[in-house]
């Protein structure tokens, strides 16, 4: 089953349509359905981690598995649906974080 966007991403889509607001696909906003598209196409940059925290500013902290840190942010406040110790996945490449069936465009800050 495929998911389908959520509100917020579907405004989005319909003002970049209409050649308003494209910048809602930068990083953190709007998951573009290409970014989609090629992140669900390459399974090997997914990394699985845990969530540490995530504040109300949007930034996430995540433990990789593996032990390194990752820093990332969103838009949105995530604190309601990213609680500490909830396992997630990054994809490394595009920028996407996925959780349960969602999946959100991310600013990852540098390592």
């Amino acid at each position: 089953m495929t998911r389908q966007p959520s509100s917020t991403a579907k405004d989005a889509l319909l003002r970049a349509a209409s050649g308003q607001g494209a910048e809602m696909f930068d990083d953190g906003y709007a998951l573009h359905p290409i970014t989609r598209r090629a992140a669900i196409a390459t399974p090997s940059h997914w990394v699985d981690a845990l969530v540490v925290s995530a504040r109300a500013d949007g930034w996430v902290e995540l433990a990789e598995l593996g032990g390194e840190a990752i820093r990332c942010w969103h838009f949105d406040d995530l604190r309601e649906v990213l609680t500490p110790g909830f396992p997630v996945a990054v994809h490394a490449l595009y920028g996407v974080l996925a959780f349960g069936d969602e999946l959100l465009n991310v600013s990852l800050a540098q390592r």
